[in-house]
């Protein structure tokens, strides 16, 4: 692609070189006896959270933090609530899971999550005084869920993924100029671009992005004695405040549409490197190899995304199948049989097998990349590798102005017009094809979460796709008739995890007997294996 040879690297990727000259974690060189769990206890808890993550559906990259956040609200709220009875069944239940490798974390990993784990406990103590108890549990989970972040943190170092979000970040401030409507402070500005580019490069959710905001308004909080915890929290409810309004600034969302597009680029940079990281300076140090390497790491991420694609809809094909069974028979085939003395097997068949073949419908749509998309790649990557100054990568990003009132009024009907439209149309088809009040609601309620859910799996499997996407009349058409769906999908799988009466069932009533059960095996286990070392000669 180049016709000179660079001379030097630039300071983004300098930064992301550096950040490969050491292990990912200190705990693949630190001494000490590592901790161990059993296999076949291992096995079990392993199947157990295969089953769990088909019916709380999460992205991959969320399910060790899900999983710490889920161990701690069990473990505090049973436990008695102190690091001490927190740190190692915490740390036992991530390796039994397989969240991470047996005989790996180190004896010294418990004080250091004990430690984390008091830490927020007593912030969440000292915070929580003078509140009501809604407000006080509220605050408790919310807290919970930025330990959950740090202790993952501890566990499995992010200081690679940190170095590839420093880079972008050096990239955007340099090269983004932003043209909006109104004047908007630098400082919010590079702090909503930071922020944008961890939801987008990193896929930080809302705790992972709340942690960030919180270490940067306190960088001394893993440096607090237990003093400096109890000054903090009595005046933490307003600094939450302040984060959270910076968190929802309404330039984030701008920017974090922004920067996705570009986000492929520094992946690849990332896949380059990792492929071979004692040999990445020579890789990059010549155009031609790192044309290969880049087009070795853009066909390795297509076909994972194929794999990405195809997992995703198993999971979300079984999760919407034995949700649907489960609802047909408890709650449609009885209202049929009470109102109408029979089962209409036409309409029971299309609710229960319609949206999973949906979903398969829409996997199937999705296209791999083309060489066009690769070469982009290359481009772009050049762009970032070998220069600091006059790249073409990020340019302009312009906010739309304020709507006027009239403007607001039109663009209001007109939406409304869309849910009128789009739903009175499926409605008339179903009432058409005989469906009751609770089939058809059933329908809509499962139409529109698997509408969401595909759009998602959709998009993360055109992650890598850096060319534009031109749409012609039929897209515009079809984009108008399905947003309502997508926006009601949206609001239910938001607030579905706050209602989730399975998924409650599942960690206190299940998960919690489920658990102790594995302890004490556990321990029977490592009995057994003492007494047989102590017999063998």
């Amino acid at each position: 692609m180049a016709d000179a040879r660079p001379t030097s690297f630039s300071r983004p990727l300098q930064r992301v070189l550096a950040s490969f000259q050491k292990p990912t974690d200190e705990s693949a060189d630190a001494g000490g006896n590592r901790i161990h769990v059993s296999d076949t206890v291992s096995r079990l808890a392993f199947v157990y959270e295969k089953i769990r993550n088909i019916i709380d559906y999460k992205e991959e990259h969320l399910l060790r933090k899900n999983a710490i956040h889920r161990i701690l609200k069990r473990r505090v709220l049973l436990g008695g609530g102190t690091g001490a009875t927190v740190a190692r069944p915490l740390i036992v239940e991530l390796i039994q899971a397989r969240y991470l490798p047996n005989d790996y974390v180190p004896e010294s990993k418990v004080e250091h999550v004990r430690q984390i784990t008091d830490r927020w406990l007593s912030l969440s103590r000292t915070s929580g005084e003078g509140l009501s108890w809604t407000d006080r549990d509220e605050l408790h989970r919310w807290l919970l869920g930025l330990a959950a972040v740090e202790i993952e943190q501890a566990l499995a170092s992010n200081r690679r993924e940190q170095a590839l979000a420093e880079a972008m970040y050096e990239v955007a401030t340099q090269d983004l100029t932003l043209v909006a409507p109104q004047p908007i402070n630098q400082t919010d500005r590079n702090l909503q671009l930071y922020l944008a580019i961890h939801r987008a490069l990193l896929k930080a959710d809302e705790a992972m992005v709340a942690y960030v905001l919180f270490r940067l308004h306190r960088p001394d909080w893993d440096r607090l004695d237990e003093a400096g915890v109890q000054q903090l929290g009595r005046s933490f409810n307003q600094l939450r405040d302040e984060l959270e309004a910076q968190q929802h600034h309404p330039l984030g969302e701008f920017l974090y549409r922004y920067v996705k597009r570009y986000t492929a680029f520094f992946w690849i940079i990332r896949d380059v490197v990792e492929e071979q990281p004692s040999a990445a300076l020579s890789t990059f140090a010549s155009p031609e190899l790192l044309d290969e390497a880049i087009r070795r790491a853009a066909g390795r991420r297509y076909a994972d995304a194929r794999l990405r694609l195809r997992r995703s809809v198993i999971r979300s094909f079984i999760f919407i199948f034995l949700t649907k069974m489960l609802l047909a028979f408890v709650v449609e085939v009885p209202f049929e049989l009470f109102i109408n003395g029979a089962v209409d097997r036409a309409t029971l068949g299309i609710n229960i097998l319609f949206h999973p073949l949906l979903m398969f419908l829409v996997a199937s749509t999705i296209r791999v990349p083309s060489k066009k998309n690769t070469d982009k790649l290359i481009a772009g990557v050049h762009e970032i590798a070998y220069k600091d100054d006059g790249r073409q990568l990020l340019k302009r990003a312009k906010m739309s102005g304020r709507r006027g009132p009239l403007m607001r009024g039109i663009v209001a009907l007109l939406y409304a017009a869309t849910f009128i439209i789009s739903f009175g149309l499926i409605i008339r088809l179903l009432s058409w094809l005989n469906f009751n009040v609770v089939s058809g609601a059933l329908f809509i309620f499962f139409l529109s979460i698997i509408s969401f859910f595909a759009v998602r799996i959709r998009i993360s499997a055109r992650e890598y796709v850096v060319l534009e996407q031109r749409e012609g009349p039929l897209g515009f058409i079809v984009d108008f008739l399905t947003l309502p769906i997508l926006r009601v999908g949206r609001w239910i799988s938001l607030r579905a995890p706050k209602v989730n009466i399975v998924l409650f069932i599942l960690d206190f009533l299940i998960e919690a007997p489920f658990k102790s059960f594995l302890e004490i095996l556990e321990e029977l286990t490592s009995f057994l294996r003492e007494k047989k070392e102590e017999i063998t000669p």
